[in-house]
This record gives structure tokens, sequence and C-alpha cells, in this order.
């Protein structure tokens, strides 16, 4: 689980920097303040006291910048004075009192920004900045009408949702706002949308987009992988975002299927190059052109995901099963030609989880009976420091013993994780209040006692501990720096190696890497010397959240490739959190069509094929919430709010039976059978030729020749 981005409302400055523009905007300001008057702008109370701001604004070699515009907004984002800056860089603003100012620094010629820029927070005082140079890429983006979406309209759209990163997916220094043109006129409504970007570097783009018939998804335009760059400061490169979107769709397509999906690319590019006349047309038919790229788009991303389906069942079968052979022979070792062998796999090495076991983290028995019952094995145990240890050094255990009954699910053959064992959440559940007053020494130490004493007592019950969301602002009420988040996470990992050698440290966080601008990306994270025994990723990419935050959608092929993206790190990977709904939410993505039950099971049948297809991936969690009345993700349950099982129970319940391996086989001359199985536990019975039977267990491990010899001694 994780918390909400802020809205970027410190992006809606007006983009007004050179000397022209300066009777423009002044004219422009005394109407929007007109207008706010006569239509009833609330009032406020004047302010007596005046706050000074003031500060240089300087290029990256120091140089100052010159006739750079300054608006200054309160708290709550609205604008309260704005100045540019003198010859000398200098700027200086009396402003009326309030708790917090947003500042935000800009600076265009000729309607184009010449340097990206920049938003800074202060309560008073000196307040600088340094501009790097800037370029635009501006997006020009088309309604199914062919209507051109100017900034109001194209905030109101899917493509709202849109992001800057480099060409592997890692956000990239840039803003995302507006420039004007001769029609605008100023006025920001009308401004055409546009990311402010460092000149000479290769940029992708990634817009949220709905294309009929398939769903309202992210998808990224790459230029057909080689990026968007503008040579030099203050140009401009315009993107017709629809076809760019297409065009790249189409690329990724025939770099990864070939001849596998060569009718589709065939039908793909068809409607591309259908676009292609439209647009050469003059004036261009846009209408038409958005009709067939839509169409484009369709093609390549149903095959696309065809073809990551049929490799996903190839790579299983790969991947998944361990090659098995079984001699039998006989007390004195001759081999048993004819005898029978029945198998029967009764555990999977691979864990198939679902999370929490009850309502609010408890441990309900009807819910983990059906959990037990579709072939589940893993679980959480949710580490509430503040409700473990509510006063500093006093332990209290009856929430994991008693409440979450730890050793019931242990008794019930789930394999347990310490969930959320450090988090640092607005949240007294995960940090009491005690945490807060600390200096970072007095942190460690707290943290090393605290998990020492959780990981100790634990021992062999639990022996995965869970480091949560450390690169994710929101998820940073300490406010420590990079450093410190760093170390502490040194001390965590210490003391839980300490108190258990056997520990795993399991360092989880959302998987997409650009969704929180203000965040550390979680793969860069994965590269500092950050403690991460297993890959702990967060899921949830469809669907709207309780608390009404609409999910990025993803489509299968995108999941494909963020999990091979993780799994260039080498370690294991558990997808600790997944959920998908099962009812469409105004507002929120789709796949292949709005939200119901057999889409979301759909879905889950498929996120698991292809999850469960990927070597690293160890373990697949439903959750968090087993039951709609639990969903982090609205309607996101397996089981709906009266623990009636819903079609997604049952495909997961299917899946895992399917990937569960039982038989019978016939020894040869040699008294030797080989089959291929699934990683796991398995029964096995030998019958005789002459009547016997011999009963024994076997492990099978996967990729692996399992070699064994069963001796029946009758």
């Amino acid at each position: 689980m994780y918390c909400i981005p802020n809205s970027a409302h410190n992006e809606n400055r007006m983009d007004i920097g050179d000397a022209t523009a300066r009777a423009a905007t002044k004219l422009l300001v005394s109407v929007i303040a007109l207008v706010l008057i006569l239509g009833g702008f609330p009032k406020t109370t004047e302010a007596s006291d005046q706050v000074k701001l003031y500060g240089y604004v300087r290029d990256s070699s120091g140089t100052p910048i010159a006739d750079c515009y300054i608006d200054v907004s309160d708290e709550n984002y609205v604008s309260i004075k704005n100045t540019y800056t003198n010859e000398k860089g200098y700027y200086e603003l009396n402003v009326p009192e309030h708790e917090l100012y947003h500042l935000w620094a800009g600076k265009t010629d000729q309607y184009l920004f010449v340097y990206v820029p920049q938003n800074k927070t202060a309560t008073s005082g000196q307040v600088d900045f340094n501009l790097k140079a800037g370029a635009n890429i501006i997006m020009n983006a088309y309604d199914e009408q062919g209507n051109l979406l100017r900034n109001k309209e194209f905030r109101e759209t899917p493509f709202c949702k849109i992001f800057a990163t480099d060409l592997n997916n890692i956000p990239e220094y840039s803003y995302f706002g507006a420039v004007h043109d001769d029609q605008s006129n100023w006025d920001w409504n009308l401004a055409i949308p546009a990311f402010i970007v460092l000149p000479e570097t290769p940029y992708k783009i990634h817009a949220q987009f709905e294309v009929p018939e398939f769903g309202k998804l992210m998808l990224s335009a790459d230029n057909e992988g080689k990026g968007y760059s503008v040579s030099e400061q203050g140009e401009k490169i315009i993107l017709n975002l629809n076809y760019e979107l297409a065009k790249s769709k189409l690329a990724v397509l025939k770099k990864d299927g070939g001849s596998m999906v060569s009718k589709d690319i065939k039908a793909s590019a068809k409607h591309l190059k259908t676009a292609a006349r439209y647009l050469s047309q003059t004036p261009p038919n846009m209408k038409n052109a958005v009709r067939e790229l839509n169409l484009s788009l369709k093609h390549s991303l149903w095959a696309h995901e065809q073809l990551q389906l049929a490799r996903a069942e190839a790579e299983i079968e790969k991947y998944r099963k361990g090659d098995i052979q079984i001699k039998v022979v006989d007390a004195e070792g001759n081999p048993l030609d004819g005898a029978t062998i029945d198998f029967a796999q009764t555990s999977h090495g691979f864990l198939f989880g679902a999370n929490p076991m009850g309502e609010n983290g408890s441990y309900d028995t009807e819910v983990a009976d059906l959990m037990k019952d579709a072939g589940v094995n893993h679980s959480y145990i949710t580490a509430r420091r503040g409700i473990i240890e509510p006063e500093l050094g006093i332990f209290e255990w009856e929430n994991i013993d008693s409440y979450q009954e730890i050793d019931e699910q242990l008794a019930q053959g789930f394999v347990l994780m310490g969930a959320l064992s450090m988090w640092f959440t607005s949240n007294c559940d995960f940090v009491p209040e005690y945490l807060e007053t600390m200096d970072f020494e007095e942190l460690k130490e707290t943290i090393y006692n605290h998990i020492y004493n959780l990981a100790s007592r634990y021992t062999g019950k639990i022996d995965t501990w869970e480091i949560n969301e450390m690169n994710l602002a929101c998820a940073n009420v300490l406010d420590l720096n990079y450093e410190q988040k760093i170390e502490i996470c040194h001390v965590f990992a210490r003391a839980a190696k300490e108190a258990n050698p056997q520990a795993k440290i399991l360092n989880g966080s959302c998987a997409l890497p650009y969704e929180f601008a203000d965040s550390i990306p979680f793969p860069e994270l994965l590269k500092s010397d950050m403690p991460a025994d297993i890959i702990g990723l967060e899921f949830y990419y469809s669907g709207t959240n309780t608390d009404g935050y609409h999910n990025l959608g993803l489509d299968l092929g995108s999941v494909s490739d963020l999990l091979d993206q993780y799994s260039t790190f080498g370690k294991p990977i558990y997808i600790k959190e997944l959920s998908a709904p099962s009812a469409q939410t105004s507002g929120s993505s789709w796949w292949h069509q709005p939200w119901d039950e057999e889409t979301q099971a759909e879905y889950l049948e498929n996120f698991y094929t292809i999850a469960f297809s990927k070597p690293s991936v160890q373990a697949i969690s439903w959750g968090w919430g087993i039951s709609d009345a639990d969903a982090w993700i609205t309607n996101g349950g397996l089981l709906d709010s009266n623990l009636n099982p819903k079609p997604a129970y049952f495909a997961l319940k299917n899946l895992i039976d399917s990937w569960t391996t039982t038989g019978t086989g016939v020894a040869d001359g040699n008294g030797e059978y080989n089959f291929g199985g699934f990683a796991g536990d398995y029964n096995v019975t030998i019958r005789t030729p002459a009547g016997h039977s011999f009963k024994t267990t076997i492990h099978v491990t996967e990729q692996e020749t399992n070699q064994f010899t069963i001796r029946c001694t009758n």
C-alpha cells in the first residue's frame, strides 16, 4: 500500500518570461482579477503583516538570469503575487503572511521555454533558483473527432497522466507544463501541453490513453527506441502524440514478435500507413487519422499480450519444472522392471499468497479455509510497530499471537512474512509518536532493539521481514535524508539477522518507476547499498483505491517488461501486493472491457501466468484485502463482502491445480521412470509386479535434475 502524490497545482503557472509579453501579462492578470471579483471570489482577511521573499535566479554555470518570471502562491496554491528578476537575476516580493509559500521560476522567449522551470517552498526569506537550460517537446494530442486538445481539455482526458523518462523508464529531469501560441492569446486553458526538457537528452513519453476495444491504459512513445531529443536550448519539437504512441507500439511488436505475429504486424502497419496518408493531406484529415491510429494500436496491443501469454506457457514448462528420475530397485539393488509408480504433488515450492487472512489484518478461519482450499500456501503477519511496542521498550505480542493467530496460520501450512515491519508512513500503527521526537542516533538504536526483539521472538515462524517503500516521499514521516534511509535499513537488516541468522530482508515498493515524481525510482534505490535479499513489488495498476485515487492502468505487456527489468538485479522477486477490481468505477482505467467479475478473473489468470513464467519471481500474493470488505482497491477482493468466492477465486484455484503435478508411470527394464514436475513435495507410491506396495516422499527442485532411488525391501 502506498500514499498518493499531491496534485501538481504548481504547474499551473503562466509561461511568460520575455519582456515583450509583460504588458499582455499585466492585462491578463487584471482581467482574471476582475472576473474573480465579479464571480464572487471568497473574501479574505487583509493581512497586516508582510513577509519578504527574495533571492537570485542563476543558470547552471552561475550566470544571473534576467527577466525570469517569479510567481508566489500560498499553501493552497492560490497565486498571491508575481514579479521578474532584474539584470542581476535578483527578485524581491513582499507578500501577505501565510504558513507556506510555493515559488515558481521560469523564463520563455517567444512562447518557448529557455530554461526548465523550477518549484520551491519556503516560509520566508531568501529562496534562490538554479535553472537548467531547457528545450520544448510539445504534445499535440487529438480526440476521436480529430480535435486538437489544448491545455484544459488535455488535462480533463486520460492524457492528463503523462510522464517523461529516460529510455529505461527512469524519470528524467523535466517539467510538464504548457506553451502558448498565437491562438492561445496567453490563456492558460488554450495553451499547448509540453514537456520542458534538457537539450540533447533522449526522452521517452508515457501517457494514459484510451484505445477503443482494448483499454484505458498507460502507453509509451519512444521514437522506435531512439527517444525524443531537442538539439538546442530554447528550441522545440512537436509530437503528434497519437501517431507516436501507435508507431512506438508497433515497433515493440516487431522487435518482440517477428514472424510469430506477422499477420498482426501487417494489419497494424497498414492502419499506421493509412493514418500517415491522412496526416499528409492539406489540411490533415485528423478524424480519419485518429481512427486509423486507434486501430493500429488495438492490433498491436492485443497481439503483444497474446504473444506474451504464449511465451509464458512455454517458459512455465522450462523454468517451473524439474526433471524427475525415479529408479526402483529391490532389496539387493536390482532394478524392478514393470513397477507402477504413482506420484502426487502435495505442496509447492512457489509461494501463492493472499493477505491478510481476515478483515483489518485479523485472522478469520472461514477466509483461511477458503484460501487453503484454493491452494494458497503463503500469507502475511502485519508487524505494526505502534501496536507491538506502544511505549518505548514495552512489547505487547497479542496482536500477532492472538489477533492474527500466528500459530494457527502456521498450522494451516502458510509460509509467513513479517509485512510492513519498517514503514515510515503517517500512521501511528507503524510510526508511534515517540519515534518522531528522536534524533537519528536514538532512532537507530530504537529500530535495532525493536527488530531484534521481533525477529528473535518469531525465529522459525517468520524468517522474512519487510522494509516498505523507503523510496517514496510520502512514506517518510520522519524526514530522513537519502543517506539516513540507507543507514537505517542496514540497522534493520543487521538486527534481524543477528536475532535470526536465517532471516531474509524483503525490500519492497511500487513497481512502476515513474509514477511518483517526488520520490526515488525503486530501481535506483535497489542499485544503491540498500539491503534487499528479496525484491518486493506492488502491482496496483487497475481500478480505484479506497481513498479515491485512480491507479494507472497497465497492460500485460507492460507487466512483463517491468518484471524483466527487476529480474536484472539477480534477486528473488515477490509480487507482494496485487489486486484488480470486479466492478468499474467512474474515471478509472479499464482493461479489455469495463471491469466486472469475469474481467477480474481473466486478468488474474493472465497476470499470474506471465508472472509465474519468470524464473526470478518466487511469490505472488493477492492483496491487500482478500474480501471486498477489506480490499485496498475498491471491489478488489477474491471474495465478496459476504465472503462468497468470486470467479477470480476459482480462476486462482484452477491455475494452482493446473500447476500441480500428479500421474502414474511404469518403470522400464532398468527400473527407471522419468517425468517433469513442478517444484515441491510429492507422495510417491510404488506397486511391484509381485503386488507389494511402498510409499515415500520426495522433494523436487525446479530447473534441476532430481534423481531418486527407491528401494523396495520386501
